[in-house]
């Protein structure tokens, strides 16, 4: 027979779910429903369950040991305090320890007073030679030529006036010599030589290799006053 709704006495709905067992299935019901009034009825049992809620004595064990869990916490973090407390301690005496047997410590050995330090070597100058040039004796002869002694002054230019364009052999040397009480410059108009300020009786001698022209100026006081030329020939 089937069940009614005990709200409107309408023919109850049974819902079933299948399950399988084996080579065949089970329908078991689970709910029943009236479509007319939405009563339904559960038959799986699940509604009857009544959770039964804690007993004090139970409540106040579980808060206990709540409370005992947040003790030993805060427990463990205080201990970690000092400990943290107890290194920055050890560490700060082992600086003063340091210090205090450093400072008592005998320096490095000194050097003798004889001994200067090593220092790194200093970058050499580069020192650019050139063809000046030098300052010979009068008397000197150069082993490839002849030696060519040239008066000049600032007021006259070439004492020997047939000086004044003088014609040589290669490996022949050439000395100029102020002849004056005044200084003056000799110029190598080609750059055989640096500029050269002669005073009184100082001399300046070049020995010529190369075939060829070259002109020379006596200058005072920044102003050109006399030319000649040296001609090297074969």
């Amino acid at each position: 027979m089937a069940d009614k709704c005990p709200n409107c006495g309408e023919t109850l709905i049974t819902r079933t779910i299948q399950k399988k067992l084996g080579p065949g299935s089970i329908d078991f019901p689970v709910a029943q429903i009236c479509q007319k009034c939405n009563w339904s009825r559960d038959l799986t049992g699940a509604g009857d369950i009544v959770v039964k809620p804690p007993s004090p004595e139970e409540e106040r064990s579980r808060i206990e040991k709540k409370i005992e869990k947040i003790k030993s916490s805060a427990s463990a973090s205080a201990k970690i305090v000092p400990d943290t407390n107890k290194i920055i301690t050890i560490i700060l005496a082992l600086l003063v320890i340091a210090g205090i047997v450093w400072a008592f410590l005998p320096k490095g050995a000194e050097q003798p007073a004889g001994i200067q330090p090593t220092l790194s070597p200093a970058a050499t100058p580069k020192i650019t030679t050139t063809t000046a040039a030098t300052a010979a004796s009068i008397s000197e002869v150069t082993p490839a030529g002849n030696t060519n002694k040239v008066r000049i002054n600032r007021d006259r230019g070439f004492i020997n006036s047939n000086q004044k364009n003088l014609n040589i052999k290669p490996g022949d040397e050439v000395i100029w010599v102020n002849d004056d009480t005044y200084s003056l410059t000799l110029v190598s108009k080609e750059g055989l030589f640096e500029d050269k300020l002669l005073d009184n009786d100082k001399q300046i001698s070049y020995i010529f290799k190369k075939i060829g022209t070259y002109n020379f100026d006596i200058v005072v006081l920044g102003v050109k006053k006399f030319s000649g030329t040296v001609v090297v020939e074969p």
